[in-house]
């Protein structure tokens, strides 16, 4: 596989459909490459979002028909020069959507269905939207003047990498390769000022996993320190740094 086709491999990999030797090569691959890392996260993202319906049973023939506008649709080929990530992401963030509309207002049969299926869409707009204006909001963040990247590790393996920028009073934590934390535990993800971690720690959202890259937006505040820590599911309103897997310094 040549680097201009292990790009191509983003969507795939984002839904799981990729064998053990491509996973294995593109896993490398997403180390050292920051669009492919950014694109991966939004698609696994708006998939999640997507996937978060009342599911119904498709007739028969959805399958062909979807694939059918698949045939007509005109796609990218791999490796092209000039292939813009964020364009990429958009154009299938849109599909994805505009095939879920399609699905369940194929499948939808009365008034209830209906109503459901509209639900739906709506949710999948929704949905798209806040993937992209998060994405948008994380691109500013890293493309700032001001931006400063503060590398770590995890305590059981993984890293940890967090980009601030104080014009922008945003940050984005970078998670990747992370063990999982356990059933019922999450991982949280803390904002730290002047003083005792166990007290003045600001919560700065939650992920439920990190093994592929993750990104988080995050306010800055006047944090000096950043903090992830194991809690139980839902998070908790003070870090327990018993389990505290990273702690960096920001300047």
């Amino acid at each position: 596989m040549t680097m201009s086709d292990i790009h191509s491999l983003s969507g795939a990999y984002a839904l799981d459909a990729v064998d053990d030797i491509e996973r294995a090569a593109f896993e490398r691959h997403l180390r050292e490459c920051d669009s492919c890392s950014l694109e991966v996260l939004e698609l696994r993202e708006t998939v999640s979002r997507l996937s978060d319906t009342v599911a119904v049973e498709p007739p028969p023939s959805l399958r062909a028909s979807v694939l059918s506008e698949v045939s007509r649709t005109p796609q990218a080929r791999p490796g092209r020069a000039g292939r813009n990530p964020a364009v990429a992401a958009k154009r299938w963030r849109r599909f994805a959507a505009a095939s879920v509309a399609a699905g369940v207002i194929a499948v939808g049969i009365g008034v209830g269905t209906w109503t459901v299926a509209n639900r739906n869409v709506d949710d999948a707009r929704r949905a798209t939207a806040a993937a992209e204006a998060s994405a948008l909001e994380i691109r500013k963040v890293l493309a700032a003047s001001d931006a400063q990247l503060f590398r770590g590790t995890a305590k059981d393996g993984g890293t940890v990498n967090v980009t601030i920028s104080r014009s922008t009073k945003k940050a984005v934590a970078g998670l990747s390769g992370l063990p999982d934390p356990g059933d019922g535990r999450i991982y949280q993800l803390w904002m730290i000022p002047e003083g005792d971690p166990a007290v003045v720690a600001q919560s700065a959202g939650t992920i439920s996993s990190a093994s592929v890259p993750t990104a988080q937006l995050m306010d800055v505040g006047n944090a000096n320190r950043f903090g992830l820590t194991i809690e139980p599911k839902g998070g908790s309103p003070h870090p327990n740094l018993t389990n505290l897997v990273s702690l960096i310094e920001l300047g």
